[in-house]
């Protein structure tokens, strides 16, 4: 497979003159020469530069790639073309077969290889990768059904009342050859904005590809900064497929919002108290944060799953407000017991997902390379304990929500701490991990 990384970028937010801005020095090494060591740490040695402004720098530097494992084949455009322009301009190379596609002003330690795999398989013509950030509202994000394809793209500007699915495109891209058969003729045009809307609108599936893996873009001062001492501290590595890592698992009602008994609507949904900056701790302090939740109200007939993504749109939103994110949201939608009017016979299942079980923890730690071992899970009930411990993690107990009023139904299970709220729950497990 070909990787594409788009090169054309000239860099003037960074103060930058005598390079383009895949060249900034990140730690002391062009952040392109980091790039290339990722993309050939994963298999992958046919790369296309995509260059523009200044890009003699770029191809001065790498020539044909030999002298850095790989081969190099450079496009220059001579006007500015955009993403999908430029990715016109080399549709003669790219006919083979799938290819990536990085942004040159990036910084990343992704499993490249994984996603190329995870992309095969989706049947998709073109998968993203997405993850949450603590700034939404100004990125672009995709709405996904419980199966992770796309549904719809919602760019950057939002209104200030929108609900936002917290899942953020990452400029990393995996295309079959038939998307470039959706970009515009002439002239220029960009890939998020342009390409992945005619692509929807032709019927092509999109598939979201949702990693905790790191990859941040570095085109400003701040985010260079940041990008380096994320480097000097050890979470670039440590949040990569290849370390196996802790995460904190969190159950939804009664943990992180109010119970309801079932939260059927959007405007129903209320974060419990202090809850945001409980959870951006997590966040900052590099551990992966995971919600876990049984909702059989939907097998039930309550409410669809449509609606449940509506829930956890305003989930997302009510955290995002607290510089705040889940880093994944696994639900069981089962519910084994027949005898609502609505139900849904196709959920109406004794599943291995819905706790007590532990199916949630486990593919969570398939997907991210999680270490349950090391891991927490903070929860209302005691079929919350019960999960953790079956999973092999640890487990608090939470005095709200239900605050283990299922205890005589779990007469063997022991919390291995009780917690007045999530924000000593944190605080408990994040000097464990």
């Amino acid at each position: 497979m070909k990787v594409v990384i788009l090169a054309g970028g000239k860099g003037t937010r960074l103060g930058l003159t005598d390079r383009p801005k895949p060249m900034v020095l990140v730690s002391g090494t062009p952040l392109l020469e980091r790039q290339v060591e990722v993309v050939r740490g994963c298999g992958f040695t046919d790369l296309i530069f995509l260059t523009g402004h200044l890009g003699e720098v770029i191809e001065a530097h790498f020539g044909d790639g030999s002298a850095f494992g790989v081969n190099i084949t450079h496009v220059r455009e001579s006007v500015p073309l955009g993403t999908a322009g430029a990715l016109r301009d080399a549709r003669h190379l790219l006919s083979d077969g799938p290819f990536i596609i990085l942004y040159g002003d990036t910084l990343l330690d992704v499993d490249l290889a994984h996603l190329a795999d995870y992309h095969r398989q989706s049947g998709a013509a073109g998968t993203v990768f997405a993850h949450p950030n603590d700034h939404p509202h100004d990125s672009d994000v995709v709405d996904v059904d419980e199966d992770g394809r796309i549904l719809r793209l919602m760019a950057k500007p939002h209104a200030p009342d929108v609900l936002l699915p917290n899942l953020v495109s990452a400029a990393l891209y995996v295309l079959d050859p038939v998307a470039l058969d959706h970009i515009v003729a002439e002239g220029a045009s960009d890939i998020a904005h342009h390409l992945f809307p005619a692509m929807l609108d032709a019927g092509l599936g999109l598939q979201a590809y949702r990693s905790v893996e790191y990859i941040k873009d570095v085109g400003t001062p701040d985010r260079l900064a940041r990008g380096e001492a994320d480097l000097a501290s050890g979470r670039v590595a440590r949040l990569s497929l290849r370390e196996p890592k802790p995460a904190i698992f969190l159950d939804r009602d009664g943990v992180l919002n109010v119970e309801l008994n079932g939260v059927h609507a959007a405007e129903k949904l209320e974060l419990l108290p202090d809850v945001p900056a409980a959870v951006r701790r997590v966040n900052l302090a590099g551990v992966p944060a995971i919600c876990v939740t049984n909702q059989p109200d939907v097998a039930k007939g309550f409410l669809t799953f449509e609606g449940l993504r509506s829930v956890h749109a305003a989930l997302d939103t009510a955290l995002a407000d607290g510089k705040a994110y889940l880093d994944d949201l696994l639900f069981c939608p089962h519910h084994p017991e027949a005898g609502w009017p609505g139900e849904v016979a196709a959920l109406k299942i004794d599943c291995t997902c819905r706790k007590p079980y532990p199916g949630m923890l486990t593919t969570a730690a398939e997907r991210h390379n999680l270490d349950l071992s090391r891991s927490w899970l903070i929860g209302d009930r005691y079929a919350d304990i019960a999960a953790a411990h079956a999973a092999g993690a640890r487990a608090i107990l939470v005095e709200t929500g239900h605050a283990g009023n299922d205890a005589a139904r779990y007469p063997d299970e022991t919390a291995d701490h009780v917690a007045p709220n999530l924000d000593a729950a944190i605080t408990y497990a994040l000097e464990r991990i």
